[in-house]
């Protein structure tokens, strides 16, 4: 008997062991080491408990508790996580075959090149993500007019983050990481991100606060008042009627006794 209950303990143990292992939900894998710790980072600051998971050469991966899974996603996602992997210029420039036209090797070295400039302007604090378009022009043949190289910088950043201030530092760095191009030939783009909405902060902001300590939804305030007249209106009435039934009594315990005194007043003699 006693080892049937061992048996069944162990059971019940594992069965729970497995269920509170199944509340979690996987939301990244093979992630950098430096990546996976960043994003860990992001979500604890915001309250929210993740776990990291170390799988050999694979990577890291990255869970949470499935009631927190959409919130998660939101923030991550609102601080620009995961990065994009970029291609650095070694892996674009890796060759196929044994010979490369020289028209696929200016397509690599311009594509390697703008990814690298987006690299470097990532890491200004507050940017969520940031494309370099870079247009350098083949070498004009003879008796042509010379085309002028240019470069589209798009960057999109937190809300609240002013960037504007960097736009100059922003278009010197890509003149200056790009041979040939000028100055004035860098357009910069800055975008504000906008914030994921989950259920629950879509709930919260459309929450109304009516009355000091009492908030409701905006479709349910006129309801509100509707019922807080009625029972107002109802309230009022109720103490009218009481205090009319509280002043006929007192009227009618008084009236006797004032009477009483006119008739004694009226039988004593002269």
């Amino acid at each position: 008997m006693l080892g049937r209950c061992q048996r069944l303990g162990r059971c019940m143990l594992l069965a729970s062991c497995l269920a509170l292992a199944g509340c979690k939900t996987e939301l990244y894998s093979r992630l950098p080491e430096t990546e996976a710790n960043q994003m860990m980072a992001v979500l604890l600051s915001n309250g929210i408990d993740a776990y990291k998971q170390v799988v050999g050469e694979e990577g890291v991966t990255i869970s949470v508790d499935d009631a927190n899974t959409l919130k998660a996603i939101a923030i991550l996602n609102n601080n620009g996580y995961p990065k994009s992997a970029r291609d650095s210029i070694g892996k674009v420039f890796q060759k196929s075959c044994i010979m490369s036209s020289p028209f696929e090797e200016r397509v690599r070295f311009i594509y390697a090149l703008g990814e690298e400039v987006a690299q470097t302007l990532s890491q200004i604090d507050g940017v969520v993500t940031a494309r370099v378009h870079i247009v350098l022009p083949d070498e004009p043949q003879l008796g042509r007019p010379v085309k002028p190289s240019s470069a589209a910088v798009f960057i999109k950043h937190q809300p609240g983050v002013d960037l504007d201030f960097f736009i100059p530092q922003i278009r010197r760095l890509v003149s200056n990481a790009i041979e040939g191009l000028d100055y004035s030939a860098v357009t910069v783009v800055l975008v504000e991100a906008q914030p994921t909405r989950t259920a629950a902060s879509q709930g919260q902001s459309d929450m109304v606060e009516v009355m000091p300590g009492l908030s409701l939804r905006r479709e349910d305030v006129a309801r509100f008042w509707q019922l807080a007249i009625v029972a107002g209106t109802i309230g009022l009435v109720l103490i009218l009627l009481i205090g009319g039934l509280a002043f006929a009594l007192w009227r009618s315990r008084r009236g006797p006794r004032s009477s009483d005194r006119s008739a004694l007043a009226q039988v004593e003699p002269t």
